[in-house]
């Protein structure tokens, strides 16, 4: 089975963990691998000791899985070579994002502190569309992360059941079975190496999966949150449209400051999450172009390695397959509402009867109407994060995957 290993938490955090209620579900994933932005200056020297292991654990598991499925190519053994290098690949994946979010938990740290302070000053509508998406978020989480852990218990238990079969069939000596393939300087056969080993492997399970769904459920997490605050802001100037005398053609002099003095605190608002946007941006972009670039790598192995592996085994990568589909789908679904929801601001801000109003009132509206129809989103170089990305990618690992299938 797989084995977790849990950070503890610091006392200081312990006392500041209600605030990150939004984020609770990835803050305790992210704390299985040892990170959390909030706790970047007072992190304990256990929980640093626990990411350098959880970070030299991939990092051992890639080098051997990488030599055994080069070893395997070398003598020909293709499925043996594709079998071995597919965990490979999310170990790769998953040591990166880790390092460029170590990189930029600064920026990450300042983002979600910029989200902890908004919140305390919501508006009640905003509270109410802030609790609806955050359940969307902690859903998307949750299943994400159940599917990885579901493919990492089949990585862990498909073995033994082999095992087992084999030894029911007579097989003697029993040979020993390991979760994954790699490159071993000793002999796994031998039952003191294979417990420790099997052990270690299935350990490596927990920063394989924590660091792709924890830091990937963030980011979608907080781009549902600035979809909430873009969804608030439309209602807000909604309602606010919902108030304007319409029996007169020019507001009063008493009419026209109440509107200015909401439209001016409606266009800070608007200013501040397209700031929000931006820093997100930055923070993400590293992880998003990552995850861009090697999913249809990816998804292209996976289902190669459905395609030749044999019996049990194929059920292994199935979850797997899924997973990775999801975290794609995440990133695109992700940019595209944080846009769309940008655009909304634009349609709600010129249906205003803004030419009801003087020109201080008038400018305000045209300047969100600017600011939206630039349009906020979280794209990076090469790549828009939108489902038509999602298509595209979906369709390039296909043609992928036909194209290595005729070498197979």
């Amino acid at each position: 089975m797989v084995s977790f290993g849990a950070a503890a938490s610091n006392p200081r955090d312990a006392e500041t963990t209600p605030q990150w209620d939004i984020f609770k579900l990835q803050r305790k994933i992210l704390l299985i691998f040892g990170v959390w932005p909030a706790d970047r200056l007072v992190r304990s020297w256990y929980v640093k000791v626990l990411i350098a292991i959880n970070l030299a654990t991939l990092a051992i598991c890639m080098v051997g899985e990488f030599l055994h499925g080069l070893y395997a190519y070398q003598e020909g053994d293709l499925s043996e070579s594709i079998e071995s290098i597919c965990p490979t690949v999310a170990r790769i994946s998953g040591f990166l994002r880790m390092v460029f979010y170590l990189a930029n938990e600064e920026k990450i740290h300042r983002v979600l502190n910029n989200i902890s302070k908004t919140l305390q000053d919501e508006h009640p509508r905003e509270h109410t569309i802030t609790k609806q998406l955050t359940t969307l978020g902690q859903q998307f989480t949750f299943y994400l992360f159940l599917m990885m852990f579901f493919a990492a218990c089949l990585y862990g238990v498909t073995p033994f059941f082999i095992m087992i079969y084999n030894w029911v069939q007579g097989q003697r000596p029993l040979v020993k079975l390991l979760p994954f393939k790699l490159a071993l300087p000793f002999d796994s056969q031998n039952l003191f190496h294979f417990v420790v080993t099997t052990l270690f492997l299935n350990y490596a399970s927990a920063p394989t999966i924590t660091s792709q769904s924890g830091s990937d459920a963030l980011f979608s997490g907080v781009c549902l949150y600035i979809y909430g605050q873009f969804q608030a802001i439309r209602l807000e100037v909604e309602a606010l449209a919902e108030t304007v005398d319409r029996n007169t053609l020019k507001s009063s002099v008493a009419e026209t400051h109440r509107i200015n003095l909401e439209l001016r605190r409606i266009s800070k608002r608007h200013q501040a999450i397209i700031d929000l946007v931006s820093e997100v941006r930055s923070a993400f972009t590293p992880n998003v172009l990552l995850v861009y670039t090697a999913t249809a790598i990816i998804m292209c192995i996976v289902c190669i390695a459905m395609l030749v592996v044999e019996g049990i085994y194929k059920l292994t990568y199935l979850p797997y397959a899924f997973a990775e589909l999801t975290l794609l789908f995440l990133y695109s679904y992700s940019g595209t509402i944080i846009r769309d929801s940008s655009e909304a601001v634009q349609t709600v801000a010129y249906d205003f009867p803004w030419y009801r109003y003087d020109r201080n009132t008038r400018h305000l509206i045209q300047m969100m109407m600017i600011r939206a129809q630039y349009g906020s989103n979280v794209d990076v170089p090469f790549f828009e994060t939108s489902m038509a990305s999602f298509s595209a990618i979906v369709r390039t690992a296909s043609s992928y995957i036909t194209l290595m299938k005729s070498f197979l």
